[in-house]
């Protein structure tokens, strides 16, 4: 039976992960095509706002994820069993609260106005992952987490490369290698993690 679960939880976190950026009312993630100027505004963003619709898309996307990442950081704090996933997720719930502030100052700034909240499908994610304990919650937390980074991984490396508001692009190539930092961390846990029964 736990078995189903984490398993569960795995396939729950891939599809809440690829719902992120099909969620209704959303602006399609970077490189996708078919976002009129029109359906910009469903995401949150100002009407004066200059920025090319993939700049903003990265900005709410950006913002979904890291504030996802904070929930399921405090989360690692309260459920987690081992001492060194406390600390790691605390650390990341640290880093992108700074991550996010910087976020919000900067889309202010270019008119725009981003989520303050993680979307659905990271709440339901997070939901989920607190109904387990112990070593089976460490487990699926690290499971998660590295699926999570190299979601934002790719998000913020497209944007630092091809993004069109280079104040934008710079906050993105700032934030990457945190982001990669987390992702070898979680990584290095999850190894030793995944042998447990």
């Amino acid at each position: 039976m736990p078995t189903l679960r984490v398993g569960g939880l795995a396939a729950l976190s891939i599809l809440a992960l690829a719902a992120c950026s099909s969620e209704p009312g959303l602006v399609p993630p970077l490189g996708s095509s078919g976002a009129s100027s029109s359906q910009v505004g469903s995401a949150g963003s100002g009407a004066s706002s200059t920025l090319t619709v993939a700049d903003q898309s990265f900005l709410t996307q950006a913002a979904y994820g890291g504030f996802g990442e904070v929930a399921m950081g405090t989360l690692a704090q309260r459920q987690a069993s081992s001492a060194t996933v406390r600390d790691l997720g605390r650390r990341i719930a640290a880093d992108h609260t700074q991550a996010n502030q910087e976020l919000a100052r900067l889309a202010q700034a270019k008119g725009v106005t981003p989520p303050t909240a993680p979307d659905p499908g990271r709440q339901a994610v997070a939901d989920a992952l607190a109904s387990l304990q112990g070593t089976a919650f460490d487990r699926q937390y690290l499971q998660q987490q590295i699926a999570e980074h190299d979601v934002s991984i790719a998000l913020f490396n497209a944007q630092s490369q091809g993004g069109t508001d280079p104040d934008v692009r710079a906050f993105a190539a700032k934030w990457l290698p945190g982001l990669q930092m987390h992702a070898r961390e979680l990584r290095s846990l999850g190894s030793p993690l995944a042998q447990l029964p």
